[in-house]
Parts: structure tokens; C-alpha cells; sequence
């Protein structure tokens, strides 16, 4: 077995794209543009307030995206008729497919909304497939030594993450340590693996932040009391990328087509 080893630290760029919301972007920002297969790893924070705030309707196409609630509630809308308001602990999924139409609202109330969102990329054999979106009911704990691991994608001790459809097949994880501890997570040696921190301390960085490792066949986490983390572990695809604002596709062709089916109002339908 090998242990892996920290690479690098991404310190937080903060954003201004959701008057309201407070967004640290590490991945997808002027720092790191891609973490193959991740495309953008956000940590959203709302105060309490009596409006809601957040991402109006927009298009995509060609990704999944991975909303973590950690307080308060978000609410989804989509083009292919879900409405759905999660309340946290939860998480929710949409793969973008073909294209998708969705909005994403921090809910107002008298406790801070604090999520975490990715993005990750599809493989291109189903970019084109239909869009979908599930939110997770319940994720399930596994307590250790330190603290607890709540699973979203993935397996640990034996237990399997809710959110099973990813296509990627990542382990994504919520790692709270409630003492001084270590986590100790197999890998499948060639993925990639990242942690990013929300609050607290790994492997002597302090968040907010991503924690960037080598290569390797266990992820050994060394965290502070108090500290809340996701972990992200997740195959290369090794695929070319074309991005476009939110489209993700693997040529300029795919590009033009999109934007030629947003013009023809053909984007969004759910095919």
C-alpha cells in the first residue's frame, strides 16, 4: 500500500457571480482551470437574509453537478420539470446531458446557508445522452476514532453512497473530525484525489482551501478538531476538453452545435 502524499495547496479565489452569495473557488478559477475529471469546485455561503439569492436560470451541457448542503436549504428548478428544496445534511445531483436549463437558489432563513458544488465532467460517450437530476433523501454516517464520514458517492467500511449514478463513479465524502485525528481512506492508485477543506485544518493547511495529492493507494487525513472536509477521489478521464462558459464538450464543433441549438430553441428539451 502506498500513502499519498500532499502535491499542492489551491487557496481560495473569491468570485462575484451571485449578488448575495460569498463564493471561494478553487478549481475552475485564475489558479487551477481543470483537476481531471473535476471542473469546478465552489463553497458558497449566504447569510441570513429574507430574499433568496443564488444562480438564476442558465444553461448546460456536457457535465454533472454535485451540490453538498452543509446548512440551511437550497431549491432546484430544471427544464425537465423538477422542482425539488433540499434541506441540509443532503446533497443533490444533475447530469447536464444534452442540455439542460436549471436554476439554483440559497434559501433564505435565520441560519446561514453554506453549500459546496462541483462540477464534473461526463465522458464523452454520454454527452449527448438525457439529462437527469436526483436528491439524495438521506446520506448515510460511518463513525471512526475521530469523528464521523458521511457518504454521497462511493463505498467505505461497507457502506455505499446514495448518489450511485454518477458516471465517473467517484467516492465523494463529508469528513468532520470532532477531535484531533487521522482518516485513513483507500484509493484506486491513478485516481485523482483532493480534499477540499471547509472549515479546520488538513494535513497542516488550513481552509478554506483544496488540498491537491499525488498519486497513491490510501488517502491519510490528519485533521483538527473541528474541521469539516470533502473528500473527492475520482477516475482521469484523459479526454480532451472544450469549454464554453457552462457548456463542456471535447471540440469547438460541439461548441458551435450547442450554441446553434440554444438559437433554434432546441437546447433544454430533455432529449
Amino acid at each position: 500500500m502506498s500513502t499519498r502524499t500532499v502535491a499542492f495547496f489551491v487557496p481560495p479565489t473569491v468570485v462575484d457571480e451571485a449578488p448575495g452569495v460569498t463564493i471561494r473557488r478553487t478549481i475552475g478559477g485564475e489558479r487551477m482551470v481543470l483537476l481531471d475529471p473535476i471542473l469546478l469546485c465552489d463553497h458558497l455561503y449566504m447569510a441570513p437574509r429574507p430574499e433568496p439569492m443564488g444562480f438564476h436560470r442558465h444553461p448546460h451541457r456536457g457535465i454533472e453537478t454535485l451540490t453538498f448542503v452543509f446548512s440551511g436549504t437550497v431549491n432546484h428548478k430544471d427544464s425537465i420539470g423538477n422542482d425539488s428544496t433540499v434541506t441540509a445534511p443532503t446533497a443533490q445531483w444533475m447530469r447536464a446531458g444534452n442540455g439542460i436549463w436549471h436554476e439554483e437558489m440559497l434559501i433564505a432563513g435565520n441560519e446561514p446557508t453554506e453549500a459546496l458544488q462541483l462540477w464534473l465532467n461526463l465522458p464523452q460517450t454520454l454527452k449527448r445522452t438525457a439529462p437527469q437530476y436526483q436528491a439524495a433523501d438521506q446520506l448515510p454516517q460511518v463513525s471512526y476514532p475521530s469523528g464521523t464520514v458521511t457518504l454521497v458517492s462511493g463505498t467505505f467500511e461497507g457502506v455505499n453512497g446514495p448518489l450511485s449514478s454518477i458516471a465517473v463513479q467517484p467516492f465523494l465524502a463529508i469528513a468532520k473530525f470532532d477531535q484531533d485525528g487521522t482518516l485513513r481512506v483507500p484509493t484506486a492508485a491513478n485516481d485523482t484525489a483532493a480534499v477540499s477543506i471547509i472549515r479546520g485544518q488538513i494535513n497542516d493547511h488550513e481552509g478554506p482551501g483544496l488540498v491537491v495529492f499525488t498519486d497513491g493507494t490510501e488517502l491519510e487525513l490528519q485533521g483538527s478538531a473541528g474541521t469539516l472536509a470533502v473528500i473527492i477521489v475520482a477516475p482521469k478521464l484523459n479526454e480532451p476538453v472544450m469549454q464554453y462558459r457552462s457548456f463542456v464538450m471535447n471540440t469547438a464543433e460541439d461548441i458551435a452545435e450547442t450554441l446553434a441549438m440554444i438559437h433554434a430553441n432546441r437546447f433544454g428539451t430533455g432529449d
